[in-house]
């Protein structure tokens, strides 16, 4: 599913008016206190400099984007209404009276010297690549701005509902320099209390939040690597929401009454970025020779326990309009691999390091990897690192294969462009593919949803030729709370907790 916002579409779909809750649910001025249990603290709380996986669970608590997308993928207006000129101008209208957490005004000022932020090379912002088709904000009045493009770019109002369309305070970046990392001042519906680095990071509601004040007075986050732990604290009621159920517990989970599981299939993927960098796998053969010997129904058995699906690259099944369900461009075959070995020149077994975060899930995945590629000529051995290490490494690309999970995007582009073209700031790999990088940039400013479908698929071919990741999965979202807790469930599995109340 994807929105293409035409201008007639445009007038009538932002109308301003706050988007209404799910279920007629009305806020209430509970004072309990939400415990989650998460599988890692965030890296950072800057929505600039978000690049972790596990910051999910937390960025849309803090953080109000300018648009909204909806569980069923839907854009409403968050903190502005839109409309769309043609195809390169975007005219936004902020809400009136809003204030960041520290009284700061929303203002078109603001929202400009955010942008300016995150394009500012000097910043290092991966949203600066999400971002790079805007040619210019215009402030055009005290609430108002004007986005111009260079070029169309069909996502646009996807990636304004994620990490890029966060705005944050102005004074605050000003005021707390280096520390705004830890003390992030935003306009979500909670606001920083404390953070204790792998302990807990505790919130409170923000009063002047511009749906009203959240339902739940305190949210407070526990990272609680190891999931049978994160269950056991569910069940005890020390926690009432998990980011995370491991597949295996979802039947048992089903049967509990006090319990609610929530599955949903997912946006992202689940992967292993190789270094194409270096020796061994510089050389595409020896990438292909190591695809060739995973048995990827295996590790969805195994690891999995049957949820999700078998991934074949970046673009799950949920985006129904551009996922090829016939797209298998390799089966799993030792004999292959080892062909593929022997005309790299390689006769001895391939040493081989496989770097995965220290989660039960992950490790079982690393096992079955490493018995797969040892029958098939590799000589794996397995490096665990703690989680809030990972985007570290992968950034340093201090790795031979290193886990790259995605909680993924709205929109293909979102899943594929900052991965596989060749200045992305995801692509820890170091691929580098001028055919692919071109397929991607034109594939972003396509008119038609049928042309962006084509060139998506070209481009998935062209890397599972390439094979610098091992896609291994689509997982779905599996999520549990008490049963007490009233929450939505995103297919990002982000959490909103604007949205949750206690009973």
């Amino acid at each position: 599913m994807t929105f293409s916002l035409t201008r007639r579409h445009a007038a009538t779909l932002f109308a301003g008016a706050p988007l209404a809750l799910a279920s007629g649910a009305v806020f209430s001025q509970d004072a309990k206190t939400l415990t989650i249990g998460v599988a890692s603290d965030p890296v950072t709380l800057d929505p600039a400099l978000m690049a972790s996986f596990f910051e999910v669970f937390v960025q849309y608590n803090l953080h109000e984007p300018l648009v909204h997308v909806t569980p069923d993928l839907k854009i409403e207006p968050g903190l502005a209404s839109v409309q769309m000129s043609d195809n390169l101008t975007y005219r936004f209208t902020l809400k009136p009276n809003l204030t960041f957490h520290d009284g700061t005004p929303i203002d078109a000022a603001a929202v400009k010297a955010n942008f300016d932020r995150m394009l500012d090379p000097a910043t290092a912002s991966p949203r600066r690549s999400e971002l790079s088709p805007i040619d210019q904000v215009e402030i055009t009045g005290p609430l108002t701005f004007t986005i111009k493009l260079k070029m169309p770019y069909a996502p646009l109002l996807q990636v304004l509902s994620n990490r890029a369309g966060m705005m944050v305070s102005p004074t605050a970046l000003k005021t707390l320099g280096p520390d705004f990392a830890t003390k992030a001042v935003g306009a979500g519906p909670y606001r920083v209390v404390s953070w204790t680095k792998n302990s807990e990071l505790v919130l409170e509601r923000f009063p002047g939040y511009w749906r009203g004040p959240a339902p739940i007075a305190q949210v407070v986050f526990r990272p609680i690597a190891d999931e049978t732990v994160r269950l056991t604290n569910l069940r005890s009621g020390t926690i009432q929401l998990v980011d995370s159920v491991p597949a295996q517990s979802v039947a048992q989970l089903g049967r509990e009454s006090s319990l609610v599981l929530k599955q949903a299939s997912g946006l992202g993927f689940n992967a292993f970025s190789f270094n194409t960098t270096k020796a061994p796998f510089d050389d595409v053969r020896v990438r292909q020779a190591f695809t060739a010997a995973i048995d990827k129904q295996a590790i969805l058995r195994a690891v999995f326990f049957g949820t999700g699906s078998v991934a074949y690259g970046a673009i799950p099944p949920s985006m129904g309009w551009v996922h090829d369900k016939a797209f298998i461009p390799h089966t799993a075959d030792a004999n292959v691999a080892r062909k593929l070995l022997a005309d790299a020149g390689k006769t001895a077994p391939v040493p081989v390091t496989i770097t995965v975060t220290n989660s039960p899930a992950q490790v079982r995945t690393a096992e079955v990897l490493q018995a797969q590629a040892n029958q098939a000529g590799f000589k794996v051995e397995i490096k665990q690192i703690d989680a809030t290490s990972l985007i570290t490494v992968l950034r340093q690309k201090d790795f031979d294969l290193c886990m790259s999970p995605w909680s993924g995007r709205t929109d293909p582009d979102g899943n594929i462009y900052n991965y596989f073209t060749k200045s992305g700031p995801n692509n820890f790999m170091g691929y580098q593919s001028d055919k692919v990088t071109e397929l991607l940039e034109k594939a972003r400013s396509a008119p038609a949803d049928q042309d962006r479908a084509k060139l998506y698929r070209e481009a998935e071919a062209q890397i599972a030729a390439d094979a610098p990741m091992l896609f291994l999965t689509f997982p779905a979202t599996l999520q549990a709370s008490a049963k007490t807790l009233d929450w939505m469930q995103y297919p990002d599995g982000a959490f909103r907790l604007q949205f949750a109340k206690q009973s």
